[in-house]
């Protein structure tokens, strides 16, 4: 940098303390790089300051401040309220994942255990007894529900009929309206049109006799002989008095309407065309005989039953009213939702239980963990930034006990202005300074990890936030510093550069005011109103990239020109900067 005195067309070096003062001016013209207006003199001598084209590296950086946090961190705190009975690390110790930091007291948490130990056997209890009570509950509705359904389905035993075609006999004597009980005995229904004959033969005739084999039967009371049928052959011993072994024969036979249960009879068969008799003669029976009850019960309404009335089968002879049936359905109704609403309780019930094992069982393995995590390890390798634990001292559950951070690898969240987020990238380099306590700096290299797609806004100010990594395997960047960080966004190494304050800004574009003894072939004028120093030419020039002190020259400039940067106007015994 030269400074000059323009006056009377001389040119000459200013005095040591001018020059001082002027570079400062320069320094303070290159913080504030921005439009340059220029003015002429205000009286007095005007001081001209000048400076090269230079080769240099210039960059185009974002600066920020931020904070350093560890990439991973973890508080290590007492599960339960208990006595710290050991302490294995102090603040600043680096430790690796499994070491055990502390140890607590396990009285406290062994008697958790037990505690939720014995509410869980009560719980399983609670659950078997509930299950029984469904169980029983289901049997119940099950029953119920049967006994409903089957009473339902015998409305239609209130009609008692024939069960087949016969003889009613051994008929009760009923009142109208007299109430019948189930079960109860009505008559006696025989098969009157059909009868059998029980006989002995001798073994000696067993082989020449079957089943459906012709048989004349003889009634000596009606002095008749009928025709008949072998309907069984029973293999019985019946013993005469004369010794002889005679199996059973039965023989049925149509009634023709005048014979009748008792009447003696004997039947001739036939074998191998000899006549066979049997051992004695036998008595007529009834080839059916049943019992006719009242299969409900209920007030007599039609009652056709008497003593030797033949029937068909299907035959009404008794009808009941449906008083007594329509009570017992009602009562069993009641039985039935009495016995759903058990079931439903029961049901609950066992849900409840279920649930109380659930949660006691979640107890015990909490109070087994809890148990087990009185040797507190760290879960990962990292540095002991907080301890507040002191060995022989009650900490209480849920108190910060250790701070645990891997701070091998730190991050930094940036902001990132929504003007340069385009040019901010995943992997650029980023340099951190971290200021200590003393005033010392140490500088890191960061990398832009992330940038996020999505801006946010404060204070009416739009930007991006970004996370930048900074490896600190030496520990030497702490967590929770405050840090200040320089992002290079380009670069251009061994270019001309000038200082920012020497642009200027013209109608005709960026211009150098180039101190030369002639006119060069590239410059421009820019009109009476623009002054240019004596013995300098504007010369367009094509800028590059910009730093807060220095401006890329692209075009327009060779190494080592002498360019105009500031004029100085004396006032009195100081000068005035002017730009």
């Amino acid at each position: 940098m030269r400074l000059f005195k323009q006056g009377e067309g001389e040119t000459r070096r200013l005095p040591k303390r001018i020059a001082s003062l002027a570079l400062a001016a320069a320094l303070l013209g290159a913080a504030g790089f921005g439009a340059v207006r220029l003015l002429g003199s205000r009286g007095g001598g005007a001081q001209i300051v000048t400076d090269h084209v230079t080769r240099d590296t210039i960059r185009s950086t974002v600066r920020g401040t931020g904070a350093a946090a560890a990439r991973e961190s973890v508080s290590l705190n007492p599960p339960v309220s208990a006595t710290v009975l050991a302490l294995h690390v102090k603040e600043g110790d680096r430790v690796e994942a499994g070491t055990i930091l502390y140890e607590l007291d396990p009285a406290e948490a062994q008697k958790a255990t037990e505690e939720a130990k014995k509410s869980l056997a009560e719980a399983e209890k609670g659950v078997s007894s509930a299950a029984e009570r469904l169980q029983a509950a289901q049997k119940q509705l099950t029953e119920a529900e049967a006994e409903y359904q089957k009473l339902a389905s015998s409305r239609a035993d209130l009609t008692v009929a024939a069960p087949f075609d016969g003889k009613l006999v051994d008929v009760a004597s009923l009142l109208p309206g007299a109430d019948i009980s189930a079960g109860q005995k009505l008559a006696t229904l025989v098969s009157s049109g059909r009868l059998q004959l029980s006989l002995y033969y001798s073994y000696a005739y067993l082989d020449r006799l079957q089943v459906g084999q012709a048989a004349s039967v003889s009634i000596p009371s009606v002095m008749t002989t009928l025709p008949g049928a072998i309907r069984e052959i029973n293999l019985v011993e019946y013993i005469t008095p004369e010794g002889s072994k005679c199996f059973e024969v039965v023989v049925a036979l149509d009634n023709p309407g005048t014979l009748t249960e008792g009447m003696a009879a004997t039947a001739a068969l036939s074998a191998g065309g000899e006549a066979v008799y049997p051992y004695q003669s036998g008595k007529l029976a009834y080839q059916e005989a049943r019992e006719v009850t009242a299969k409900v019960a209920g007030p007599l309404q039609t009652n056709h039953l008497r003593n030797h009335t033949p029937v068909k089968k299907g035959q009404t002879i008794l009808v009941l009213g449906p008083e007594e049936l329509d009570k017992q359905l009602e009562q069993k109704r009641e039985s039935v939702v009495s016995a759903r609403e058990s079931l439903e309780s029961a049901r609950t019930a066992a849900e409840t239980a279920q649930e109380t094992l659930s949660s006691a069982r979640e107890k015990v393995q909490k109070a087994l963990e809890q148990e087990g995590a009185m040797r507190v390890k760290a879960p990962i390798t990292g540095t002991v930034l907080t301890c507040l634990l002191e060995e022989g001292e009650k900490a209480d559950a849920g108190q910060l006990g250790i701070l645990l951070a891997d701070t091998s690898v730190m991050r930094i969240e940036i902001q990132v202005d929504e003007r340069n987020v385009n040019r901010v990238q995943s992997g650029m380099s980023c340099t951190i300074t971290q200021t200590g306590l003393g005033g010392e700096t140490t500088e890191f290299e960061g990398t832009v990890e992330s940038v996020s797609l999505t801006g946010k806004s404060e204070n009416g100010v739009s930007f991006f936030p970004a996370v930048v990594r900074v490896d600190n395997g030496d520990g030497a960047m702490m967590n929770g510093m405050s840090i200040e960080y320089e992002l290079v966004l380009a670069q251009s190494e061994d270019c001309l550069v000038v200082p920012a304050q020497a642009v200027q800004y013209t109608e005709k574009g960026n211009c150098l005011f180039v101190k030369a003894d002639r006119r060069p072939e590239n410059a421009v004028d820019l009109g009476a109103d623009v002054e240019i120093p004596s013995g300098f030419y504007a010369v367009p020039v094509e800028t590059g990239l910009a730093s807060s002190a220095q401006v890329e020259i692209k075009r327009g400039m060779e190494e080592g020109m002498e360019i105009f940067t500031q004029k100085l106007v004396e006032s009195d015994s100081s000068f005035d900067l002017m730009s």
